[in-house]
């Protein structure tokens, strides 16, 4: 027997037995349709968003030029959200929102309640990543409206968990912002109070404008000192009267008793001049950084108290309409069409077994 006699043998075998191939085909139809009429019908609510860069939480750097920030995060963003979205304490932000032991028809008694829970939740809870690189979180259940509540409730959660994480970076950086502030705060005071000590000891308040006043009063001191000296000179060799000479004399005694002072306080003044003058450049420099650190510690400070967003929504979860399953026409197809297939092999072997006499070749063998 060739193979198109053994095939036409076998289309034969099925033909003869169609009757009841068919007959079997549709009962398993027919019997299926009725069961699946008392499954219930799922509704599928779906919420999409992308991952937010953490650029939009981190102030622009003091002193530089204006930075372009990313909107949309990174594959590492985007894993922190998906992290996040299977966590456990998502999942029991959900249990106690939403009361899911009630929902679902579970003791919260029984031992196994969580494990019952969580493989609910497997099963109606779901977060996958387009081919766009979005996050699309979807929600089972029998309840479209309750699907779309906990779908946008979820995502609502993860954006507060994740910026929770973002929140705890900018707290430890602030906090090391304001330390630093504190710590160059008291030595900025420390400056501050060794330059008035030395502005005391020297006599010095003004390194620029008391160095041209020492060296103006000194010029002119010096000229009236002379000046007196020359009349004294020649009116003493003029024979002037003795009273104007002795007044001449006692006013330039005062003068270098001013200039003797004036001398000691610009020998003071140099003395002290370049420890005044590090000093108030010591002050100045860290007076600047310090004014930058606070501006920078008020920035920070400024966007850890504000709410900015760690997800961009595209699309809230809304009320499904459409069932997302079960799909009876294709278990129904299915059934008749396995039902078919299965009927087909039987009528098969049963045939090659009446022909071939199988029991007795076994016994003989």
């Amino acid at each position: 027997m060739n193979q198109n006699e053994s095939l036409i043998g076998v289309l034969a075998l099925i033909y003869k037995w169609k009757k009841h191939i068919l007959g079997a085909s549709f009962i398993a139809a027919l019997l299926v349709a009725l069961l699946s009429l008392t499954l219930p019908n799922y509704y599928q609510a779906s919420t999409l968003f992308y991952a937010a860069s953490p650029d939009m939480a981190s102030p622009q750097p003091i002193g530089s030029q204006t930075q372009k920030k990313n909107t949309y995060g990174t594959d590492v963003d985007l894993d922190r959200l998906f992290s996040i979205a299977q966590s456990n304490e998502l999942k029991e932000h959900l249990l106690q929102t939403f009361d899911l032991y009630t929902h679902y028809d579970i003791d919260p008694e029984d031992e196994k309640a969580r494990y019952k829970l969580a493989l609910k939740l497997n099963k109606l809870y779901d977060t996958d990543k387009t081919k766009y690189d979005a996050i699309n979180l979807t929600v089972e259940d029998t309840d479209p409206v309750f699907a779309a509540q906990m779908a946008n409730a979820a995502r609502e959660k993860i954006d507060l968990l994740s910026q929770g994480v973002m929140k705890l970076s900018q707290k430890k950086l602030l906090a090391a912002y304001d330390e630093n502030v504190r710590s160059k705060g008291i030595q900025y005071a420390k400056i501050q109070d060794s330059l008035q000590s030395t502005r005391i000891k020297y006599n010095i308040f003004n390194t620029a404008s008391q160095g041209e006043a020492y060296s103006s009063s000194l010029v002119e001191l010096e000229g009236k000192s002379q000046n007196y000296a020359a009349q004294i000179n020649y009116l003493s060799k003029a024979g002037a009267p003795r009273d104007s000479i002795l007044i001449l004399k006692s006013k330039k005694v005062g003068v270098d008793n001013q200039l003797t002072k004036l001398n000691k306080d610009i020998s003071s003044y140099n003395a002290g001049y370049s420890t005044i003058l590090s000093l108030e450049r010591s002050l100045k420099d860290y007076g600047e950084q310090l004014n930058i650190d606070k501006q920078r510690s008020d920035q920070l400070r400024s966007v850890y108290e504000s709410n900015i967003s760690a997800i961009h929504v595209i699309e809230k979860a809304e009320k499904p309409v459409n069932k997302s399953r079960p799909k009876r026409s294709i278990l129904v197809i299915g059934a008749a069409f396995l039902t078919f297939i299965l009927m087909t092999l039987w009528v098969i072997i049963k045939d090659q077994y009446l022909k071939n006499n199988w029991r007795d070749q076994f016994r003989n063998a």
